[in-house]
C-alpha cells in the first residue's frame, strides 16, 4: 500500500527518479583507471656528434640558430636546435648489450626560458621478440624527473596501439651521451 501511494505522487516519483538519475551520472563519473594491456620498459641510448666521434655518433644537429652551430648545441637552453637521431634500443641501461631496435626520430629545444624539448620518434623493432614499430610524441619538460608523452600508433605487433611513456632521464655525460628509460604502458592493444 505504501509504495502504491508513493508512486501515484507525482512529485515524490520525480525526485526518486532525480536521485536515481544522479547516482548513476556519479558513479559513471568515478571511473576506475583502466590496466595496460602491455607494458615494457626499454632504454635508448643517443651519442650526440660532437665534430670527433663521427664513428659512433647515433645523433646529429641538423638546424640550429644564428648562435649556434651544428657540432655544439646552443647556448640558452639549446633553444632552437634541432636533432636527429638513430639510437640503439636495449631492454637494460647498459650500451652494449644486444640492441632489440632502433629508436628513429628527432628532438628540437623549444623554449629559451627553461630547458624543454619537443620529440617525434619511432620504436623499430627488429627482434625475434617484437616486429613493427611504435610512435611516440610530445613535449619533454627535461628537467622533471619523469615525463609523460603520448603513444599514438604502431605497426606490426603494435598495429593502431595507444597508450603513454613515461620518460626518464637514467645518466647523461655532458651534452654527448643520454640514456632515457621508457616506460611504456599500452592502453589499446589488437
Amino acid at each position: 500500500m505504501a509504495l502504491k501511494t508513493l508512486t501515484s505522487t507525482p512529485i515524490l516519483f520525480l525526485l526518486l527518479l532525480l536521485l536515481l538519475l544522479l547516482g548513476c551520472a556519479a558513479a559513471s563519473t568515478s571511473q576506475v583507471r583502466p590496466r595496460p594491456c602491455k607494458r615494457m620498459v626499454l632504454y635508448f641510448h643517443d651519442i650526440l656528434y660532437n665534430g670527433h666521434n663521427s664513428h659512433n655518433a647515433t645523433s646529429a644537429i641538423v638546424g640550429s640558430p644564428a648562435w649556434g652551430n651544428r657540432v655544439t648545441l646552443a647556448g640558452q637552453n639549446h633553444f632552437g636546435d634541432v636533432v636527429v637521431f638513430d639510437d640503439p634500443i636495449t631492454l637494460d641501461n647498459n650500451l652494449h648489450s644486444p640492441a632489440v631496435g632502433r629508436a628513429q626520430g628527432f628532438y628540437l629545444y623549444d623554449k629559451k626560458e627553461v630547458f624543454t624539448a619537443w620529440v617525434g620518434f619511432s620504436f623499430v623493432f627488429n627482434s625475434t621478440q617484437h616486429k613493427g614499430s611504435i610512435n611516440f610524441v610530445g613535449a619533454d619538460p627535461l628537467m622533471n624527473k619523469t615525463r609523460d608523452i603520448s603513444v599514438l600508433g604502431g605497426t606490426g605487433d603494435f598495429f593502431m596501439t595507444r597508450g603513454v611513456a613515461t620518460l626518464m632521464t637514467d645518466a647523461f655525460e655532458g651534452e654527448v651521451y643520454f640514456r632515457l628509460r621508457v616506460d611504456i604502458k599500452l592502453y589499446e592493444c589488437w
